[in-house]
């Protein structure tokens, strides 16, 4: 896929670029702006949530063509998995559509269904966000980075292209970007009020994208068809 040849643009330009500007958009001020980002009538028909909706599609698609191509049944079994992973993100990002069916239901907000998905229930977002950042310091930092130092075929084959710590930074980046521009006096877009971390997650699903699609596109199948790994 030519797109990913461009390491400078795949894996900081673009992110970087479409994440600082979907912040700036919010915090604007400017009502047109505003709405297109995340819209007063429920901040999920926005353009935010949508382009996430649309990168985890993405990775599902990659997920799914990887099993065709890989030899050994257990390999193929962990794309199947994955793919059935990426297909449940889907539907919690989507809370399983209620708000879709509420909207067009005329539902009123008093009759919401009070439980949408799981990750939002009590404190499930705190502990599922802590785990994250361990794995993404270890998948999308340290191992790209030691990849020379690893000869163990197994884990060699999970490390990422080191131009994914620079898409790393843009996360941590926007992340604090979207947290400096209110204190700075900024506008609060209302919709959005208290979810600055949907900036981070529109990053984090497009770093999951590129990782999903290097090993399991780029690179070769880990496994023979007798199940020994391939040199």
């Amino acid at each position: 896929m030519i797109f990913f040849n461009s390491n400078r643009f795949a894996y900081w330009v673009l992110p970087l670029v479409v994440g600082a500007v979907l912040v700036f958009m919010n915090y604007s001020g400017i009502y047109v702006l505003t709405q297109i980002v995340s819209p007063d009538v429920n901040r999920e028909f926005g353009l935010l949530e949508h382009l996430q909706l649309v990168l985890i599609a993405i990775t599902l698609v990659y997920s799914i063509k990887a099993v065709p191509t890989k030899e050994f049944w257990l390999e193929k079994l962990g794309y199947i998995f994955m793919s059935l992973f990426l297909v449940l993100l889907f539907l919690e990002e989507l809370d399983y559509g209620l708000h879709y069916i509420e909207y067009f239901s005329n539902e009123p907000p008093t009759e919401s269904a009070e439980i949408r998905n799981f990750h939002n229930q009590g404190d499930n977002n705190y502990y599922l966000r802590q785990a994250s950042y361990v794995v993404m310091v270890l998948f999308f930092v340290v191992l790209p980075l030691v990849q020379d130092k690893i000869k163990n075929t197994f884990i060699k084959h999970f490390c990422a292209n080191r131009y994914l710590v620079y898409t790393f930074a843009v996360y941590l980046f926007t992340g604090q970007l979207s947290r400096w521009l209110p204190k700075l006096g900024m506008p609060n877009n209302q919709s959005l009020w208290g979810n600055h971390q949907e900036f981070e997650e529109l990053i984090l699903y497009y770093i999951i994208l590129l990782y999903v699609y290097e090993i399991a596109i780029q690179k070769k199948p880990l496994f023979t068809s007798n199940g020994r790994f391939k040199k």
